[in-house]
């Protein structure tokens, strides 16, 4: 068919009254087998067009939608898929970024190579399928495209030669996107719910010559002939336009700065089944620290925190009132403060042996350790006597199992536990300057630290007996903080010369540390995990409010 001129088209767009214009572009200088490069859709032998509308649906949609601003901007910046017939990955990955932002509130950068080349479409040029596509994201995921840039994928980073490569992005199982549902809709209303309610979709639609001169306007076919099928993300639509709003994979040269309006059934595009995404599964983040998170009150000792449970947090301090006060997460939010009463010197501890039980341990005015624990309710206070001149440290090992520490009055380390009933106070010795702090990795399993006179970090742990005391080094401004996230791990935190938050770790073969998390301290550290690889740091700022910091 001979190449239509941009005179003759301007021509006929007068003629007909079209409700767009036409401009020459990047896309109408191109020889005409680019041009039709750019087309890249593959109908499965097979496939028959839906005999109808579908299944009846109630109309819930707005006047008009828009998913560049729609409670902000869900649409990420229009791409370029050179000469190649990558529209269908095109297509699928915008409306997966579209959806990542709409579900999770990011905006990601996905890599259409990664999707086009090393699925199972294969590595070349070829066209596809959408709803092909978008199984192949819900199956094996689409990676960043800081993991495979789409450049990259053709010779010397020009996405108009051939052929394209695959290059698997480095550590991909750790950075892709995947999606759930692949959802297939047919009814103009079943689509408008979905744009109105859900988010963008992908469409496919026929592509005249005329089509490759959009510059503006709702587009309708005037003249040229047919060139292939072509596949978009639909982002809106317009019921006083009636038109559908689209984002194309041209570039930002092309169209309406890389957009375009088409009509209602304009091209088939209302023929062909429009297909949505939901549930996006985000990569897992990279582990590393986060915070410091300010958590309000007014503590007059450090923070102790426990966790029962997956995704679950407690803490307790000791108030402005000498109470022990109480605040949790419990997966959603920071519930509390709540005051659990008492009258403690230093920091209460904090300790579960079962989901759904707490208890916690203070020092009280009476030189005395006191105990109150949660099941179902909180107990009353429990004076289980003693004479100890530090705040205590507690863990559990396992069910109906605790562990206590303090300092004695002669400064050496104490210890008693509950194995059922609660057994006296043995001394293991040492002379230290703070209070304990105690860990378990394993049933059976305790690890404990103290600073000593030398005011450095001192070692000593239970496994079948006691051992002797091991110097660790790093020199502390006050008492140490313990905890495993599993076998054979151990965190310890404490508060540097610098006030600066400090962490130390065991990694099954040895210590390593100091790492400075910063930070300006005025308590020591209270810790607690609910999973390897989790930690949740707590202490007191200068403002005396809490402060949470966290490394997942």
């Amino acid at each position: 068919m001979p190449t239509l001129s941009f005179e003759e088209l301007n021509t006929a767009l007068r003629t007909s009254q079209a409700p767009w214009q036409a401009a020459e572009n990047v896309i109408t200088r191109l020889p005409d087998l680019k041009r039709k490069a750019l087309l890249g859709v593959q109908i499965p032998a097979g496939y028959q067009l839906p005999a109808n509308a579908g299944a009846p649906a109630t109309a819930n949609f707005a006047p008009a939608v828009d998913w560049r601003n729609r409670n902000g901007n869900h649409v990420t910046p229009v791409k370029n898929q050179g000469g190649c017939g990558s529209c269908v990955s095109f297509c699928t990955v915008a409306v997966t970024e579209s959806m990542a932002s709409i579900e999770k509130g990011q905006l990601l950068d996905l890599s259409e190579a990664d999707q086009h080349f090393c699925s199972s479409h294969g590595a070349n040029c070829g066209g596809w399928w959408h709803p092909d596509a978008f199984n192949q994201i819900k199956s094996r995921g689409v990676c960043d495209d800081a993991g495979f840039p789409y450049p990259s994928a053709f010779p010397n980073n020009d996405i108009w030669s051939s052929p394209p490569t695959c290059r698997l992005a480095p550590n991909r199982n750790n950075r892709i996107t995947k999606i759930t549902n692949v959802i297939s809709l047919s009814s103009a209303t079943q689509i408008k719910n979905h744009l109105t309610s859900v988010g963008p979709v992908a469409a496919v639609f026929e592509v005249y010559s005329d089509f490759y001169n959009y510059r503006t306007g709702v587009y309708k076919h005037v003249t040229g002939g047919l060139e292939g099928l072509h596949c978009v993300a639909v982002i809106g639509y317009s019921e006083a336009e009636q038109c559908w709003i689209c984002k194309n994979s041209w570039g930002p040269g092309w169209g309406d700065k890389g957009f375009f309006k088409i009509g209602y059934g304009q091209c088939k595009i209302d023929s062909y089944e429009k297909v949505g995404a939901t549930g996006v599964v985000l990569p897992a983040p990279p582990h590393g620290w986060y915070g410091y998170e300010s958590l309000g009150g007014v503590l007059t000792s450090r923070p102790s925190a426990v966790s029962w449970g997956p995704n679950r947090i407690d803490v307790v301090v000791r108030g402005t009132d000498s109470a022990v006060h109480h605040r949790w997460w419990d997966g959603v939010s920071w519930k509390g403060w709540e005051s659990l009463g008492g009258q403690i010197q230093g920091a209460p501890a904090i300790c579960s042996w079962a989901s759904g039980r707490l208890d916690i341990f203070a020092w009280g005015m009476d030189q005395a350790l006191w105990h109150k624990w949660f099941q179902g309710g909180w107990s009353n206070w429990e004076r289980l006597g003693g004479q100890i001149s530090s705040e205590p440290a507690c863990v559990s090992w396992g069910p109906n199992r605790i562990d206590i520490l303090a300092k004695g009055l002669n400064s050496a380390m104490l210890h008693m536990w509950w194995d059922g009933h609660w057994n006296a106070w043995e001394s293991l010795g040492g002379v230290i300057t703070s209070a304990p702090a105690i860990s378990s990795w394993a049933s059976g399993r305790l690890a404990c630290f103290a600073r000593g006179q030398d005011n450095k970090m001192w070692h000593r742990w239970f496994q079948g007996g006691w051992s002797g005391w091991e110097n660790l080094g790093n020199v502390m401004a006050g008492a140490p903080a313990a905890e495993s996230w599993g076998p054979n791990r151990i965190d310890t935190f404490y508060r540097g010369l610098n006030s600066r938050l400090m962490h130390k770790w065991w990694d099954g073969s040895r210590w390593s540390g100091e790492e400075d998390l910063g930070g300006v301290l005025t308590s020591d550290v209270g810790v607690s995990s609910w999973a390897s690889g989790r930690l949740d740091c707590f202490v007191r700022g200068t403002d005396s409010a809490m402060y949470h910091k966290w490394y997942a």
